[in-house]
């Protein structure tokens, strides 16, 4: 029980910082690190606009 606790803090915690932009994720990188990057020059990624879409 105590392990679902902490986890729970710890994703509340990653969130928290990730709203309030104390973290920071380099979304070019991280893909490129995977192996799914596209050319040097492409437009970097809106991961909001990736994830929710459009505002139509």
């Amino acid at each position: 029980m105590l392990r679902i606790l902490l986890l729970g803090l710890v994703l509340i915690g990653l969130a928290t910082g990730l709203r309030n932009q104390w973290l920071q994720v380099h979304w070019d990188r991280v893909l490129d690190d995977v192996g799914l990057s596209g050319s040097q020059n492409s437009q970097s990624i809106d991961f909001k606009r990736w994830l929710i879409g459009d505002p139509d």
